[in-house]
Order: structure tokens, then C-alpha cells, then sequence
């Protein structure tokens, strides 16, 4: 660390009002750097160079401030903590602004590490007023359309250029599940810099822009899921902002409801379960009267938050109504990975509806299920299916089972370039060590030695 300054009274403020001890602040600080994928061993030491006037490198002033925000309650800027920064993000903009913004900063390999350290901000995990419901045009007859999704594209709005993102769409989202999020990321943000942010700022009609800018909110969606799946929660966060944002542009109430439904999920992860429940609530509400596999998708996340909050009765409705979607989506759902929800997805999310409810026997069976049931194509669901199979077996006491579960997982994460896999690879090292001496275990913690040196 370099910089010297006059001391930081602007911190030492902060840290009276937040009641934090330096030691308190590293260790906020560095559960901050693993939400992006950048691990920090800071202690109190580091803390009082900084009250003496020692300037962190970046990240550091913006995890400092994010840490400092969630303990007081408001938002907390690194210039108000006493740390200037040389760059902050645009306030302000309109979506499409913004959007083309991010999108040239993110294929610039100059400006990609600075996007990717920045920190998951709970201030900005809530869901606004989703968007209302458009008006179906008269000549496109109610029977051919739901009135809530943007579907297919129709000749003359948008013709071979909407076709061109739907494609787009569909070659990522596979990619995602047969590569993982880390495959083909910098190809979608180059995507999205080159070809589609030009087609948002191109004068078209008023129907065609709607199109465009529900396609270019699901490919903003598919970014935020790489990057959510390497660990990269701040820039993840910051891509399903504005895929809601150009979604609601748009008038896009599904592809809105489906991002936010997103976001609720990545907060649940990340341990902010109050942000978590209000996502997961305005996902539910605004996502009736939407496709079934849709309403699927998204009830099945409101049900295992509700859950973790402690709202049995809820979470066992909530998850009733998306059994009851799925059995009514499961003929006829087709094309486009928007307007799909798979069976063992949802047995996935019942799994730990069930868990969070008490019910090991009946998450494990869930998991089983949800294992048997995985497409093959569906290479990253069905690994980390298998190595959570695995925890839960642990749990139960069954070795041997969790074992043969942890060797199916490593067999599939060779294939992958999965952020999601590597942590799941770590948790099952952890949990196998205490059983080192068995020979199972000892075989396995053998074998994926050399995958935890892959970056």
C-alpha cells in the first residue's frame, strides 16, 4: 500500500457510528472480496494504516464503504469513508445509456478487471414497480400469444435482426448449461457491445423497439448469470439491474419478473434473505397471468426464501402453485430457454424448500429425482445437483452414498469452466476431511487435488 495521507477522520467516524472494532471491519471487508471473486486476508493492523492516512488499493475503498453501508443502514460513498476514487459509476442515465456504457467498458480488457471488482450492493437489491401489462395488438389474436410475453419474433418487427438476439439467446443460454458461465463470457459482452446496443439507439417503430429491448434485457440476463456463476456478484448485480431496467423499457412484465426472480435468488445465496424475500415477492405478484413454465420458475424461488424466513404455510403454497404451473407447462413448451422450466430444476429448488423446512428424507429424495431427471445437455445443473446430492448425504451419516455422489460431481465439472462447481469442489473437501482416514474419502480428496489449482 502506498498514498500516505493525513489521517482518515472521516473513517473513524464511520467506525464509531457503525460500533465496529478494526478487526470488525477486515473481516466485513474481506467476506466483501469473496462475493467478487477477490480473496483479501486483511486484519485490525491493515485497518489502523488506513485511519493513519494509508490509501487501500482498489477494491478496497469500495468494499470498505459497501460494509460500512450495510452495518449503519444508508449508503456509505469510499469519499465519504476518506477514500477518494479515481472513477465511480454514471448516476442517472437512462437504460439503454447506461446499458451501452457497461457493455464497451466490459469488452475492453483495460477496464474489465475494475467492473468485476465491484461490490454486490445490497442498497440496490430491491425490485422496483414492474411494468405494465401491454395491450395486445388486434391483429395478433390472444390464442397465438400470451398477453404477458414478448414470444417469438413477427415479421416486421424486428425481422432478421430480433431473430438474429433470439438465436443469441438460445446459443448462451445452452453454453451456460453444457460449459458453464465462465465459457463464452467475454464472446456475450463483446455481443452485446458490437451488435446490440447499436440496434437499441437505431430509430425503429415504437412495436419493433419494444422487441429489441426485451431481447437485449435477456441477453443483459444471460451476462448476469456468468458472472453470478463465476463468483462475480457485483458486476452480476449490476447486469440484472439493467436487464429489469430495459425490460421495463420495453414493457416486458415476463422477462422483468424472471430477472428479478433472478436477483432474490442471487441475494438468498449471498445471505441477504430480507432483499431476497422482497425480490421474491414482486417476481410472484408480477409474474401472474404469465406463461406456466414461467410462473413455474418464479414461484419456485419465492417458495424456498419463504422457507428460509421461516414461512412454512407460504413456502408449502408457494410451491404447491408451482407444481400446479409446471404440470400445466409440461406439454407443448418449446423453443426459446425463457419459455422453459425443467422438471429437475424445479425438483432442485423443492429439495431445499424441504431442507429449509426440516425435511432431510424428503430433500434427499428431491435431489434424487432431480439428478435422474437432468437433460444431458444440462451438464453444469446435473454436477452441482450431484455434489449437493452429496452434502446431504454426508449429512445422514451415509459415506459411501455421498462419496459415489461427490465422484459423479467430479466427473462432470472436468467439463466445466464453473465459478458455482470450484466453490461446491471446495465445500466437498471441507466436508470430507474429518474422513480422511476412510478410504473413500481419502481416494477422493486424492483426486481433486489438482482441480483446485485450475483458475
Amino acid at each position: 500500500m502506498t498514498h500516505r495521507r493525513r489521517p482518515n477522520d472521516r473513517l473513524r467516524t464511520l467506525l464509531k457510528e457503525a460500533d465496529w472494532t478494526q478487526e470488525a471491519l477486515a473481516r466485513a471487508v474481506n467476506t466483501l472480496g469473496a462475493e467478487i471473486g477477490c480473496p483479501l486476508r486483511y486484519d485490525r493492523t491493515a485497518v489502523a494504516h488506513w485511519l493513519s492516512g494509508t490509501r487501500p488499493r482498489h477494491p478496497v475503498p469500495q468494499l470498505a464503504a459497501e460494509a460500512l453501508s450495510r452495518r449503519i443502514g444508508r449508503p456509505v460513498t469510499p469519499e465519504a469513508a476518506g477514500f477518494p476514487v479515481p472513477w465511480r459509476e454514471p448516476a442517472g442515465e437512462d437504460p439503454v445509456t447506461g446499458f451501452a456504457a457497461l457493455c464497451r467498458s466490459d469488452a475492453e480488457t483495460g477496464s474489465r478487471l475494475v467492473l468485476q471488482q465491484r461490490p454486490y450492493r445490497v442498497a440496490d437489491a430491491r425490485a422496483p414497480s414492474p411494468p405494465a401489462l401491454p395491450e395486445i395488438p388486434a391483429q395478433r389474436p390472444a390464442a397465438d400469444r400470451d398477453p404477458a410475453s414478448p414470444g417469438p419474433p413477427q415479421a416486421g418487427a424486428g425481422g432478421p435482426e430480433l431473430a438474429a438476439l433470439h438465436d443469441a439467446a438460445r446459443f448462451f443460454a445452452a453454453s451456460i448449461d453444457t460449459h458453464g458461465g465462465r465459457h463464452a463470457r467475454s464472446a456475450l459482452s463483446t455481443y452485446l457491445a458490437d451488435d446490440v446496443t447499436p440496434l437499441l439507439t437505431a430509430p425503429r417503430p415504437s412495436p419493433s423497439r419494444r422487441e429489441m429491448l426485451g431481447a437485449a434485457a435477456r441477453l443483459a440476463f444471460l451476462l448476469g448469470r456468468m458472472y453470478e456463476d463465476g463468483q462475480l456478484h457485483g458486476l452480476a448485480q449490476r447486469y440484472y439491474t439493467y436487464a429489469h431496467r430495459l425490460a421495463s423499457e420495453g414493457g416486458d412484465r415476463a422477462t422483468w419478473s424472471l430477472v428479478i426472480r433472478a436477483m432474490s435468488a442471487q441475494a438468498q445465496r449471498l445471505g441477504h434473505l430480507s432483499s431476497a424475500l422482497q425480490m421474491g415477492d414482486a417476481a410472484a405478484r408480477a409474474a401472474q397471468g404469465l406463461a406456466p413454465s414461467q410462473q413455474s420458475y418464479v414461484q419456485a424461488q419465492f417458495a424456498v426464501i419463504l422457507a428460509q424466513t421461516g414461512e412454512r404455510r407460504g413456502a408449502l403454497s408457494a410451491l404447491a402453485t408451482a407444481e400446479r404451473a409446471a404440470e400445466h407447462a409440461a406439454c407443448g413448451q418449446g423453443g426459446s430457454p425463457f419459455d422453459t422450466y425443467p422438471r429437475a430444476a424445479l425438483l432442485f429448488q423443492t429439495s431445499q424448500v424441504l431442507e429449509a423446512l426440516g425435511d432431510l428424507p424428503g430433500a434427499i429424495g428431491a435431489l434424487r429425482r432431480s439428478a435422474a431427471e437432468r437433460a444431458e445437455a444440462d451438464v453444469r445443473g446435473r454436477t452441482l445437483t450431484h455434489a449437493r446430492f452429496g452434502q446431504m448425504l454426508l449429512r445422514t451419516g451415509r459415506l459411501d452414498e455421498a462419496c459415489a455422489a461427490w465422484r459423479r460431481f467430479l466427473s462432470g465439472r472436468e467439463r466445466l469452466r464453473s465459478g458455482d462447481a470450484e466453490r461446491a469442489l471446495r465445500e466437498m473437501r471441507r466436508a470430507l476431511r474429518p474422513y480422511r482416514n476412510r478410504r473413500c474419502a481419502a481416494e477422493l480428496l486424492a483426486l481433486s487435488v489438482p482441480l483446485t489449482e485450475h483458475s
